[in-house]
């Protein structure tokens, strides 16, 4: 796996078709910073757990805590019934929908303060290496960067803030709070999940493919593959960060991830997609 040889692939991606992903990039390349968007997932992509513990510090994970002890058993339930079905590739759209929407439900039902929810995220949840760097030279030659995640658009936007991040777009379910931050609803039009992440689901994103082609996906979960649509026009990169409930063996991780991905990042850092960019660009 090592890289050394590969004129176009910085230390820390790694590929099983080195002749392929240089071809890529070298398309990339051809094609000029005014042709690519990057599309990010947020949670294990964007964000990086607490290294000390091995707790999940998602998004959702955080949310469950706030919720009353009643509240926590009526997700865990639900939790219980979907994940199984997340993690053998069998749930379907109908059951992601489901799944998310019982939980947002349970938020308003319990009257969760997102306040506390949102210090509790930044106090737990902290921003992986490279990140600045990459959305600040993204910044400088107008490259637009979408996030897209499955979580909560409020808490999303509040992260970015503190970490003075201006991310192009951003697509997530959006929650509907009265004048002291208490979830009271969520507009049911913005509900993202684990399967509809997709450009060709939201017509905001489908635009910036229209007029910039090409597509360079970072996410950490082999669903985010699907981000953006086609082959050839986008550069699939997988940051390989595990759950504490994901079970797993390195090489049967790497061959699932190069079915739906043309890299993975395996050093916890986006420092090596900042080199990769920087040499798509410059």
């Amino acid at each position: 796996m090592s890289n050394k040889s590969n004129n176009f692939i910085p230390e820390g991606l790694t590929t099983d078709n080195h002749e392929i992903l240089q071809a890529k990039i070298a398309d990339f390349i051809s094609a000029s910073a005014s042709n690519i968007h990057f599309v990010f997932d947020f949670d294990r992509t964007l964000t990086v757990r607490n290294p000390k513990t091995n707790e999940d510090t998602t998004t959702w994970h955080i949310l469950r805590e706030h919720l009353p002890a009643d509240g926590r058993k009526q997700y865990q339930n639900l939790f219980d019934k979907y994940r199984v079905l997340e993690i053998d590739g069998t749930m379907t759209a109908f059951d992601a929908a489901e799944w998310w929407s019982s939980i947002l439900d349970l938020f308003v039902e319990h009257k969760l303060d997102l306040a506390a929810v949102e210090q509790d995220f930044l106090d737990r949840a902290t921003i992986r290496p490279g990140t600045t760097e990459i959305f600040q030279f993204c910044k400088e030659h107008n490259i637009p960067t979408v996030v897209m995640s499955a979580g909560i658009r409020d808490v999303i936007e509040m992260w970015d803030r503190t970490y003075g991040l201006n991310p192009s777009l951003t697509l997530s379910t959006a929650l509907i709070l009265d004048d002291a931050g208490v979830v009271v609803g969520w507009h049911r039009d913005t509900l993202i999940h684990a399967l509809n992440k997709s450009e060709t689901d939201h017509p905001e994103l489908a635009s910036i493919r229209r007029s910039r082609p090409k597509a360079i996906l970072v996410g950490d979960s082999i669903n985010d593959s699907d981000m953006a649509s086609g082959d050839k026009d986008v550069l699939r990169i997988r940051i390989f960060d595990p759950r504490p409930d994901e079970l797993f063996n390195i090489d049967n991780e790497r061959q699932k991830t190069f079915l739906k991905f043309d890299a993975m990042l395996e050093s916890g850092s986006l420092m090596p997609l900042l080199e990769l960019t920087q040499l798509i660009v410059q």
